[in-house]
């Protein structure tokens, strides 16, 4: 065998084998509050799936240099959860993760110590009371509730309404309607 033929047959079971190495699904979502008031600067940019059937693996950006001008964005690293009413969890239903983010490392551009675990859906929420996200803060092995609310199919930057676009069914729907001048909130206070 030559030597080209030995390469392009290598380079071949390479991309063959890279196909696990990507998301089997992934979201771009922006956070809102609990009181729906408006989207938080940083939204998540997840993907979901690579090399598990039951899309077991979680990975992904929390994204802070678009609209909170961060030098870095920070990084997300999770597995899928299996949460129940039973549980008191603020998220429940699924699909749901629960991801570490080193948001607070990524912000101050070094180590502080501080923790940031979330626990999230993968679409936008379309019910009131129906939280979409929760993060919990951690410090020297104590741990408490953070923040939580609503995902957002529309992210900041390209939201001129200001209001978040919840029930939109994913991100490019939603900044088209933005764009459009249609952006409706569809939860009903």
């Amino acid at each position: 065998m030559k030597l080209t033929s030995l390469a392009v047959i290598t380079l071949l079971i390479a991309l063959g084998s890279s196909g696990a190495a990507f998301a089997q699904g992934s979201a771009v979502l922006g956070f809102t509050s609990a009181g729906d008031f408006g989207l938080y600067c940083n939204y998540e940019e997840i993907q979901w799936g690579p090399g598990s059937e039951n899309n077991f693996y979680f990975q992904g950006v929390d994204n802070l240099q678009d609209a909170c001008y961060s030098e870095v964005n920070a990084t997300v690293e999770g597995n899928k959860l299996s949460i129940t009413p039973g549980d008191q969890s603020l998220v429940n239903g699924g699909p749901t993760y629960g991801y570490a983010d080193n948001i607070y490392d990524a912000d101050s551009l070094s180590y502080t110590g501080f923790q940031w675990y979330v626990i999230t859906q993968t679409i936008p929420s379309t019910r009131l009371k129906h939280y979409g996200w929760v993060g919990y803060a951690g410090f020297s092995g104590l741990e408490f509730l953070g923040n939580y609310g609503y995902l957002s199919a529309s992210i900041p930057g390209n939201n001129k309404s200001g209001k978040p676009v919840l029930g939109s069914t994913n991100a490019s729907s939603a900044i088209g309607a933005i764009k459009a001048g249609s952006a409706i909130k569809t939860i009903n206070k």
